[in-house]
């Protein structure tokens, strides 16, 4: 570091002596420390380098040959350049000014600014400014780039000093939260934005902190840069209540931001149907009792594996027999490998009143389609089913079945008259883009045929709690709305042609809103099937 030597008038007395080096001590006592400078021969030398030392001192002088006694000691005082008021780290508000003042302990001395790395000019927006020992910087309307460590660097001479101070734009909500009001089953979305990206935040709802352990997976939370947005997939009513974003960042003060969300009901459903016992009487005695003009009707099931094709088929027969039954051996849980095997036919038996009989049509169910090629049945057996040419006990292939073992003579009651579709609806957006090439080019081979397809959209009491809580609110559920509307995109069959259904899968005993959407899909399927082999 650099030090003032300021020495009295008769410094003018060393002038003639080429003095180069010298010794400083705090006192002319030989024993008190010493330190060895070396002095440049030019006069101007009243500026030198020393090494801390500071204060009142007295300087013996000695020549580059031998000790000179002066007979007299000259005292002087040496001050090392230094900052005698630092500058403040601040926080202020977007727009605000900041001012960064520094001070030294010596005149003559000169500045420079910089933000990081960069050194500040004098512009529109900044202003430096020195008088006597004192720098300033002026920075006008401060922004969220105007953030960062501020350094000076003071400089008197040969010596140098630095300070720094931190500038920060202080915590603001600026976009609050909002009160939302939707339908049950629809997706609610809570978001709060901030001014900085140091901030992190934690959700409340009534007071009561959210946590990943004690919400449900259908409640979202998660940052991204200054936006913190909280999400209720498939809202219903339990999830209403005031909602709080509550926002941090170091030691300064908490913000925060509430909304209402208010879950209500639809004031209308958007498909009509009556859920009572009589209309499920009188739609299972129009089936039971129905005169197809081809006897009996073929109806193909095909889909992704773990879609619940057997369940559905298990589901009808429990209906007619009005008990849970098991007809097509279904898998409780999918392993990831479709568990129907062999192409079946199964005719299902109705009892009714005292009365029995075998439905008019028959279901055919088939192994599942994967995405590899080497697993679930091959489209190619699917299409051939479709014309007849499958026979019954035939044991699915990786490679479709060979031409020389078609049925060469189908007769119309072994071709297929409605082609249905089984798909999850908690999984559409799930299912692999190579099965929904093979549905697809299935389904296309279906229409240059004529054969009519519809969807059954399995496991909804999966999909929505609204739902999965009250079944009679299938088609009050924007969720299940969506779902069908997703499942048209992907599949290309209009949504009038979807119907939403529950196998029974949990149950011991029927229940009404399980039958009644299972029979109205299946009335609609089965006159579709009429209408194609209407002469």
């Amino acid at each position: 570091m650099g030090w003032m030597l300021s020495l009295s008038d008769p410094i003018s007395l060393l002038i003639p002596y080429p003095f180069l080096h010298f010794t400083v001590r705090h006192c002319a006592s030989e024993q008190c420390p010493q330190k060895s400078v070396l002095l440049s021969p030019s006069i101007k030398a009243a500026s030198i380098l020393l090494a801390e030392v500071e204060g009142s001192l007295t300087c013996l002088l000695f020549s580059h040959h031998k000790k000179v006694n002066m007979g007299s000691y000259l005292s002087g005082f040496f001050v090392w350049l230094k900052v005698t008021k630092h500058p403040e780290d601040t926080l202020k508000y977007l727009k605000d000014e900041v001012f960064l003042t520094c001070e030294v302990n010596k005149d003559g001395a000169s500045a420079k600014w910089y933000h990081g790395d960069k050194e500040l000019t004098n512009n529109n927006k900044v202003c430096m400014t020195n008088k006597g020992r004192t720098f300033e910087l002026r920075i006008r309307d401060v922004q969220k780039a105007d953030e960062g460590y501020y350094r000076i660097k003071v400089k008197c001479y040969d010596e140098e000093v630095e300070s720094t101070a931190n500038v920060k734009v202080k915590l603001v909500i600026s976009r609050p939260l909002r009160d939302v009001k939707v339908n049950e089953g629809q997706e609610v979305t809570l978001t709060c934005e901030v001014n900085r990206e140091d901030a992190t935040a934690e959700w409340k709802k009534d007071d009561k902190l959210l946590t990943e352990s004690n919400t449900d997976r259908d409640i979202v939370m998660e940052q991204q840069g200054k936006e913190f947005t909280l999400r209720i997939k498939h809202s219903q009513k339990l999830n209403n209540g005031i909602y709080t974003c509550l926002v941090k960042s170091g030691n300064e003060e908490a913000l925060q931001s509430s909304a209402e969300v208010k879950v209500e009901e639809f004031e209308k459903d958007w498909r009509s149907t009556t859920f009572d016992y009589q209309t499920r009487d009188t739609l299972k005695t129009r089936l039971s009792q129905f005169n197809p003009h081809v006897k009996p009707l073929r109806i193909l099931l095909y889909g992704p594996i773990g879609s619940g094709k057997s369940s559905l088929i298990n589901s009808i027969d429990s209906i007619f027999k009005g008990r849970i039954t098991s007809g097509a051996i279904a898998d409780a849980v999918s392993a990831g490998e479709s568990f129907t095997t062999t192409y079946k036919t199964h005719t299902i038996e109705w009892k009714f009143h005292e009365e029995s009989g075998i439905l008019p049509f028959v279901f055919n169910d088939t192994m599942g389609l994967e995405h590899e090629e080497s697993k679930g049945v091959h489209p190619k057996d699917i299409i051939q089913i479709l014309k007849g040419r499958i026979k019954e006990g035939y044991e699915f292939q990786k490679d479709p079945m060979p031409k020389v073992f078609w049925e060469q003579h189908p007769k119309p009651t072994d071709k297929v008259h409605c082609l249905v579709c089984v798909l999850p609806a908690d999984k559409i957006s799930f299912v692999h883009e190579d099965v929904i090439i093979k549905m697809k080019s299935i389904r296309q081979k279906a229409s240059t045929m004529g054969i009519p397809q519809v969807v059954f959209m399995t496991k909804v009491d999966q999909t929505c709690s609204v739902v999965n809580s009250d079944l009679k609110k299938i088609y009050y559920s924007m969720k299940i709305k969506e779902k069908m509307e997703d499942c048209s995109n992907s599949l290309g069959v209009p949504v009038n042609f979807i119907f939403p259904v529950k196998n029974y899968s949990e149950e011991n005993d029927l229940v009404l809103e399980v039958d009644l959407l299972i029979l109205n899909a299946l009335s609609r399927t089965v006159q579709l099937a009429n209408d194609f082999v209407k002469p």
